[in-house]
């Protein structure tokens, strides 16, 4: 009897088709790090008929969420547990596929943790813009990433490998003996460094600067003529203004003058002010406060981070530290005036392009309107009528450019080295494992951080991306399958990742059903073969009846692309 109802099973599958579609999501330690927890979150995604999981293995400062003995196990685990371990098994019971997730660039904690406390050179050097991050270029941090992968991909019964982070945080050029050289050796261009940069320099921008100063003076230009740097004095006070998005972004002949200014300043940590205003965290969000922060503490100056509701605690004669901050209030702008005629002292990075209209502030800047976005590489050069920056050699722009792009260059390779060793090493080891990628959506920003995801596809060492389309604007998501259509026509290689969550008042919570619906109708409407939902945590009751009554009613085996 059971033959035959297999055969007659078989036989309808046969005729009407079995359902294919990548249906998967990614998912934090804190949703399997113990038995309880795993029971729990993977008995959501069964009930959303979701067929794959992507749970994070390896993170936050190089501990892994599965028995290695290259990496020790994180700390939350209870002794003796094995979170992956328990998690195929679960998931194998439910018929869900398991891809084991690694970041490889971003390190996930403080540099004064973790393996970077044995490895202290397996950091990367130039960028102290938020969280440390791993040098790739290294090729001793590629190999111990690809074994530590290796070896998971070995010892557990996962369907496959995937890189997030699989990027640097951009274009940062590294002054370590070892890229230096490499990059000399490969490209001829004389090893920089860090205490010989001055003014003139060449650098990615990005700015919201102020222009049409009036009693600012100018240190620097850019080379279209717009300030780069100013100084203001007003009354027994002073403001500084570096006029574009300078923190952490490894300029060395600026980080100097900073450090200079902040110790005219008379900066202490006691005395030290980062001002995030609420208006511009709850319009941008808080995320540059811990890049700032940590760019401050670097050059020797820890800061405490304030909102303008608690500016009275700043003392008089301190100084306040304003990064990114667009949107303030008149009554905090005034504030700011009545601080530095006061003796106080303000050192803008970023333009308050959006609040420039406010009198009290023009009078603080010395500038009075905002001069225009840009993004761009523009040369740096100091004022002919100042004495504050020392200047250095002349500079060759065409040079300069030339290295620039060639750094980018170099950065791409190392990356790409490691996708290329964990691909081969996988498809030698376990010829049926997948080897994916979490990229950047679009190929201008994944250019940006040397990402050269379409050129993984072209060249066969990977098997498929995900982009991180987590877009709460379906215009943009549609620009974004035009895009990846040219590189996939048949979009056999690209599995659109979607976003689960938005932020409403600076905070992240559970997206709207229609919303996320409407992202997978335009996925069915451009033929993809599924999708992957960012993230576990934000699958709630609501989400789940949408998602198992509706585009995900019918049971379905998980896609992937065609073996080459």
């Amino acid at each position: 009897m059971k033959t035959h109802l297999l055969a007659l099973l078989l036989a309808v599958s046969a005729c009407f088709g079995e359902t294919v579609q990548h249906r998967g999501i990614w998912l934090h330690p804190e949703q399997y790090r113990t038995p309880q927890l795993a029971d729990e979150w993977i008995g959501k995604i069964a009930a959303a008929h979701l067929n794959v999981v992507y749970p994070l293995v390896w993170y936050r400062g190089g501990t892994a969420w599965f028995k290695s003995k290259l990496s020790p196990m994180a700390g939350d685990v209870p002794e003796g547990f094995d979170p992956l371990g328990n998690l195929v098994k679960l998931a194998r019971a439910r018929g869900i596929a398991v891809h084991a997730w690694f970041v490889n660039g971003e390190y996930g904690g403080p540099a004064t943790h973790g393996v970077f406390t044995l490895h202290p050179d397996w950091q990367l050097r130039g960028d102290r813009g938020g969280e440390a991050w791993y040098d790739l270029g290294k090729p001793v941090v590629r190999n111990f990433q690809r074994d530590l992968m290796l070896e998971c991909l070995k010892n557990y019964d996962v369907d496959g490998l995937h890189f997030d982070y699989i990027r640097y945080s951009g274009q940062v050029i590294c002054d370590c003996d070892h890229c230096q050289h490499e990059f000399e050796q490969k490209y001829g261009f004389r090893p920089m460094k860090r205490s010989e940069e001055r003014f003139p320099v060449l650098l990615d921008i990005v700015s919201n600067p102020l222009g049409k100063q009036t009693t600012a003076k100018v240190l620097a230009t850019f080379d279209h003529g717009v300030p780069a740097i100013t100084v203001n004095q007003l009354d027994a006070g002073e403001a500084v203004l570096v006029n574009w998005q300078a923190a952490g972004r490894s300029c060395w002949a600026l980080d100097n003058f900073v450090e200079d200014t902040m110790k005219r300043f008379g900066a202490t940590a006691e005395n030290t002010y980062q001002l995030n205003t609420t208006q511009t965290a709850a319009k941008y969000g808080p995320i540059k406060e811990e890049g700032v922060r940590v760019w401050l503490k670097g050059l020797g100056f820890p800061a405490k981070l304030i909102d303008e509701r608690v500016l009275a605690k700043v003392p008089e004669g301190g100084t306040v530290v304003l990064a990114g901050q667009y949107l303030m209030s008149e009554e905090t702008t005034t504030w700011l005036e009545s601080f530095v005629r006061a003796g106080g002292h303000c050192l803008f990075v970023d333009g308050p392009a959006l609040s420039i209209k406010h009198a009290p502030l023009q009078r603080v800047t010395g500038l009075r309107v905002s001069a225009g976005y840009f993004h761009d590489r523009k040369v740096i050069s100091p004022a002919a009528d100042q004495d504050v920056l020392k200047p250095g050699p002349p500079m060759d722009a065409a040079k300069e450019r030339q290295r620039m792009e060639k750094w980018a260059e170099y950065r791409t390779w190392t990356v790409t080295e490691l996708v290329r060793a964990v691909y081969k090493g996988a498809k030698k080891l376990k010829p049926r494992a997948w080897v994916n990628a979490a990229v950047f959506y679009n190929k201008e920003h994944a250019d940006r951080v040397c990402q050269d995801w379409y050129g993984w596809l072209r060249e066969g060492c990977i098997d498929y991306v995900l982009p991180m389309a987590y877009t709460e604007k379906n215009e943009d998501l549609a620009k974004a399958f035009a895009e990846w259509r040219a590189a996939d026509p048949q979009m056999e290689r690209i599995i659109p990742g979607l976003s689960i969550y938005s932020r409403k008042d600076g905070k992240a919570v559970p997206r709207d059903p229609d919303l996320v619906r409407s992202q997978l109708d335009m996925c069915r409407d451009h033929a993809t073969h599924g999708n992957l939902f960012f993230a576990l945590g934000y699958l709630n009751d609501e989400l789940i009846k949408s998602l198992s009554t509706g585009p995900f009613a019918a049971p379905a085996r998980p896609y992937y692309p065609p073996r080459r």
